[in-house]
């Protein structure tokens, strides 16, 4: 999990959707069940195994260390999906989901639902 911490605490601030983290490319040996993606204002942590409530505590605290240094005062929204199984499970971990979402990538709107 060391591999996700990093690229949250070195992570910039986007105004664009994102991967900030990409696990299952093999490149970080134990954390290939992991993503991260930011679809600004909320960021979306996506597990392809079950996470204890203690490993997404400490991901949720990364996020929010970080997040505070980006962005002072500002609240932090972020989303778990577990997808495993056949099944998925999303949750809302802090903050909120705006409705209408709506991002932008590279320029193009759309809206979404995470």
């Amino acid at each position: 999990m060391h591999a996700l911490l990093h690229a949250i605490a070195t992570m910039d601030l986007s105004t664009d959707v994102r991967r900030i983290f990409h696990g299952r490319g093999g490149l970080h040996p134990g954390c290939e069940h992991w993503a991260l993606d930011v679809f600004p204002p909320v960021f979306v942590l996506t597990s392809f195994q079950p996470a204890s409530d203690d490993v997404l505590a400490v991901v949720g605290t990364a996020l929010a260390a970080r997040w505070q240094h980006l962005v002072p005062g500002q609240p932090l929204n972020w989303v778990y999906q577990c997808r495993f199984d056949g099944r998925t499970e999303t949750r809302l971990m802090a903050g909120e989901v705006p409705e209408p979402h709506v991002v932008t990538e590279q320029g193009a709107r759309y809206r979404v639902h995470v």
